[in-house]
């Protein structure tokens, strides 16, 4: 591995070195919104059956993303351990056995996945005229997904060594790349045919090959971390079992969202009909901008916590541990004032129906609230899977979520309908929050060395 660019994060100030990982961690975040909003933009533009056959595509990519996104995870964190203990060699191979297992992974999904596209989407609800819409696009997406899903262990690997900007520069590269392709091939110019929505598809997988040989680029001729050279013969299957160990775990608690959220479309839809179906939709969408800086500090904690856990320096854990618990509760009421001010006029934007507007502006205020457990127990958990403690992050997550999020989601609906279950997520999540604190407590303070 060469020493170019690593991040020196075993000294020097906590807050500083948050600060400086944070912000092209957010320019990241921007460069990914910009990159979906692209794609469901001018598809919108060819008609709304095209539309809807996108709409069927997100969730299957968003839980493909969730399952392969675990090899990041695990990835970042042996990672940023490593580079804590000095050990460069353990981090050349979890990088590249991390690229390896990747590919193996790749292969299988395209394969289930082009088998299984028509009896999937069929039992999704897809009928005889989005179908083939759906069939362009995924048979494209599923041939190219290499491109989509390996890029993640690289990004994922600066990332642990302090490096935020270069994932940037590959992001910015797909996020550009996929707004010039776009129009090109969904419309046709330059000489090539109007594709349509499989147009939209190869400008999708074209962006992400670019990117894909940007961040190769990065990984070997800038850190030089992707070699194959083994001190025994089966050191590759140990390097899977420290990613997976982590990445198995991370992969599933990031399906837990999406469990939330359709227990509050299918409570929305029973207390408010179809506003309420279509303000948690709208209201999300403002949500997630929101969750931008929360997802940044998330990425940033890894190679914070990560490499001072792996110097064994715990009391700078220690105080990236209290100091974010602060964060999260400014953070917090700074949204709720916000939410106050903004969400209506926000919410024109998407709707002209006063009774959606005022579903919305319950639904983003009460959330927002609710946000300071949100970022609590996904900073502590961000942080957990950093020390390689991934069971306590299922225990906040999994348990967090069936046993205190959704009764309390329930609870709130049958007392107060619509704006009752928001209530009830809020209060979870900081009953949750609160919970998640203790446990980092324990297991992220000096007792727990």
């Amino acid at each position: 591995m060469g020493k170019k660019s690593v991040k020196n994060l075993l000294t020097g100030s906590i807050p500083k070195h948050l600060f400086d990982l944070v912000l092209p961690s957010i320019g990241g975040m921007f460069a990914i919104t910009i990159f979906n909003l692209t794609d469901t933009y001018f598809v919108s533009k060819l008609g709304t059956n095209e539309l809807d056959a996108m709409g069927f595509t997100f969730p299957v990519i968003m839980v493909i993303g969730s399952i392969t996104g675990g090899i990041g995870i695990g990835s970042s964190s042996v990672v940023a351990r490593a580079l804590g203990k000095n050990n460069h060699h353990e981090i050349n191979r979890t990088t590249t056995d991390g690229i390896i297992l990747s590919i193996i992974v790749v292969v299988i999904i395209s394969l289930i996945g082009l088998l299984t596209i028509d009896p999937l989407f069929s039992l999704l609800g897809a009928d005889n005229t989005i179908l083939p819409l759906v069939k362009d696009y995924m048979s494209i997406w599923y041939l190219g997904v290499v491109a989509v899903i390996m890029p993640r262990v690289c990004d994922s690997s600066m990332r642990a060594l302090g490096d935020m900007k270069r994932p940037l520069i590959v992001m910015l590269v797909c996020a550009l790349t996929n707004l010039i392709l776009d129009p090109i091939f969904i419309f046709g110019y330059f000489g090539i045919p109007a594709l349509g929505i499989k147009g939209a598809a190869i400008a999708t997988i074209l962006s992400r090959i670019l990117g894909m040989v940007t961040t190769l680029s990065f990984v070997h001729f800038h850190y030089k971390l992707i070699d194959f050279k083994y001190n025994y013969k089966s050191e590759i299957f140990d390097s899977w079992k420290k990613i997976l160990h982590v990445g198995i775990p991370g992969a599933i608690i990031r399906l837990f969202p999406q469990l939330l959220r359709a227990v509050l479309t299918s409570l929305g839809a029973k207390s408010a009909g179809i506003a309420g179906v279509a303000a948690i939709a709208a209201g999300a969408r403002i949500e997630s901008f929101s969750t931008i800086i929360s997802m940044a500090v998330g990425a940033a904690l890894v190679p914070i916590v990560g490499q001072n856990w792996g110097a064994k320096k715990y009391e700078r854990v220690e105080e990236v541990k209290k100091l974010t618990n602060k964060i999260s509760i400014v953070y917090g009421f700074i949204l709720f004032v916000l939410s106050l001010i903004f969400t209506r006029k926000i919410a024109t934007i998407f709707t002209g129906d006063p009774v959606v507007i005022d579903l919305i502006y319950a639904y983003v205020n009460i959330v927002m609230l609710g946000s300071i457990g949100l970022n609590l127990y996904n900073w502590t958990s961000e942080s957990l899977n950093a020390t390689g403690k991934p069971k306590y992050v299922l225990i906040i997550n999994g348990l967090g979520t069936c046993l205190i999020i959704i009764p309390s989601i329930y609870i709130g609906f049958f007392l107060g309908g619509f704006p009752g279950m928001l209530i009830g997520i809020s209060i979870g999540q900081i009953i949750l929050g609160g919970v998640s604190v203790k446990i980092g407590k324990k297991e992220l303070g000096m007792q727990a060395v």
